[in-house]
């Protein structure tokens, strides 16, 4: 069980034995290789992963007031078609509201979102009294670009949270973040959170996980546990969960084809009680799918872990 939300991306693999899907195949890697690399100077390890903070809908930069909650839902599969405006009749998942910078006193509240990978119709569902506010998040080219542009003049990490004015209805993140006044709010908001300096980098210094290889009983085959390194971090600490005297965890990074290498990547003895976890800093290990090891004398548990932006 990890503590932080977790993205997983399905592999599709699409075959044919004629020439021609062979050639057809041949000729879309070369066009994505050299899209890819024309569009790597312009991205960079955070694209698409978006911070949010909701602010009252008028002329003046306002966090907005009174108590409110933030819920996310993520539906639908990428091999169907989902109508984005279909009814949203069941709650979703509560979102922290992190503080960052002060307007005129009152933080300003951040919905940290990683990257939104794991369902095509994702929302923001913002409930405050009997007003509630929904938010399309979809992947519009336009919102990294104007992240981009905005970072280049402040620097990152971390990125500067999109401001949405709330009123009641049903929007789409890019229309609310291109009106006027928006732009022009956070044009004011980025000089505020420029201005913060070193002090606002410390909000963002450490994220913490932790796992668990506790297992249900059902399960077959080693545990997979994959954990979202958030990239708006300096740093990150992974807890080791306790798992008795004289256990050792080893990490062992797998190259592109899924082959373990022999080199160990990381050992973490631990407490020597049997009884007591062990944080680490895992900030520098290489992201990636790890084959790892839980051993106590001449026993052994195997399970994967996987780090990911």
């Amino acid at each position: 069980m990890i503590n932080d939300a977790s993205w997983s991306t399905q592999r599709v693999n699409f075959g044919s034995s004629t020439v021609y899907h062979s050639l057809m195949r041949h000729l879309l890697a070369v066009l994505l290789l050299a899209a890819g690399s024309h569009a790597g100077a312009q991205l960079d390890r955070l694209s698409f992963r978006l911070n949010y903070a909701f602010i009252e809908d008028d002329p003046t930069l306002t966090p907005l007031k009174g108590d409110y909650r933030v819920e996310y839902i993520g539906r639908g599969q990428y091999w169907t078609v989902t109508d984005p405006r279909w009814t949203v009749h069941h709650p979703g998942q509560p979102r922290k509201l992190t503080p960052c910078i002060k307007v005129n006193g009152a933080p300003l509240m951040v919905v940290e979102m990683p990257r939104v990978l794991g369902y095509p119709d994702n929302k923001l569902i913002v409930i405050r009294g009997s007003d509630t506010m929904i938010v399309d998040l979809n992947l519009d080219g336009r919102m990294e670009t104007l992240m981009l542009e905005r970072t280049a003049k402040m620097g990152v990490p971390p990125r500067p949270p999109v401001l949405l004015p709330f009123r009641k209805g049903w929007f789409t993140n890019v229309d609310l973040v291109l009106e006027p006044n928006t732009m022009a709010l956070t044009e004011r908001s980025d000089l505020l959170w420029s201005a913060e300096g070193e002090e606002l980098r410390g909000l963002y210094h450490t994220k913490h996980h932790s796992f668990t290889l506790e297992t249900d009983g059902l399960r077959t085959g080693p545990v997979s546990i994959v954990i979202d390194r958030d990239p708006n971090y300096a740093h990150h600490q992974l807890e080791f969960p306790a798992s008795g005297p004289g256990t050792r965890f080893e990490l062992y990074l797998q190259d592109s084809t899924g082959v373990t290498r022999e080199s160990m990547s990381l050992r973490v003895d631990m407490p020597a009680d049997g009884e007591t976890s062990k944080w680490v800093d895992v900030s520098e290990l290489p992201y990636g799918r790890y084959t790892a090891y839980l051993r106590w004398g001449d026993q052994e548990s195997l399970f994967y872990l996987t780090f990911g932006w």
